[in-house]
């Protein structure tokens, strides 16, 4: 019997049976888990908000399967801010994506999960979210062991270079909209060529340019 109370926040989403949805959450301190809502696509189902990718929420998880049920949930953000601009929800989907690729035990990984609630804290439609998402990419990167220093310049003017710019920096605004795009494309290439995984949602990168 599982049996624990923790912080989680939604990376995947998907149907589950007529009524119910199924959650991947990376959780503070028990690591990926699979959360089943049940009856969450009834029209007043009280869980809807906990159905939704990048949703924060404390709860007690219970189960004996390979699903677990929530007690009691408390929201503590709700996901919807980030899926209502097309390049912020690009930016996410991205690093979600990595982020269950990357992680195949059940192990704590507190660092990532704090990592993941800044990228989502510092993605606003003003903020150059490709930029954010190179950041996080390149901690995610570094969590699963395949560290890798790029050049650094006050002024980058290549994707390596940006992606120096963002080891040094850190989630800030980004210097250049379109080196953004290009670095956030060339690091999630390199975790793909590590991690021997595609990753569905680099394919709209370049849609919402």
């Amino acid at each position: 019997m599982i049996d624990f109370s923790d912080k989680c926040v939604v990376l995947k989403v998907s149907d589950y049976r007529d009524n119910d949805k199924l959650i991947k959450a990376l959780t503070a301190g028990h690591g990926l888990v699979t959360v089943k809502l049940v009856g969450v696509k009834k029209a007043k189902a009280k869980l809807k908000p906990f159905a939704q990718e990048f949703s924060v929420f404390d709860t007690r998880l219970t189960g004996r399967g390979a699903f677990l049920t929530p007690i009691e949930p408390l929201l503590i953000g709700d996901g919807f801010s980030l899926c209502t601009d097309l390049k912020v929800f690009t930016a996410a989907s991205v690093a979600a994506e990595a982020t269950v690729a990357a992680i195949g035990d059940e192990e704590p990984h507190t660092e990532l999960f704090v990592e993941f609630l800044k990228l989502i804290s510092n993605l606003k439609p003003d903020c150059n979210p490709y930029y954010q998402a190179a950041v996080y990419m390149l901690r995610l990167m570094e969590h699963s062991g395949f560290f890798k220093q790029y050049t650094y310049s006050e002024e980058p003017t290549s994707p390596v270079q940006m992606l120096g710019y963002a080891q040094k920096t850190g989630y800030k605004q980004g210097p250049d909209n379109d080196l953004s795009r290009r670095a956030l494309k060339y690091i999630c290439s390199e975790f793909e060529r590590h991690f021997d995984t595609g990753l569905k949602s680099v394919d709209s990168i370049d849609l919402y340019d």
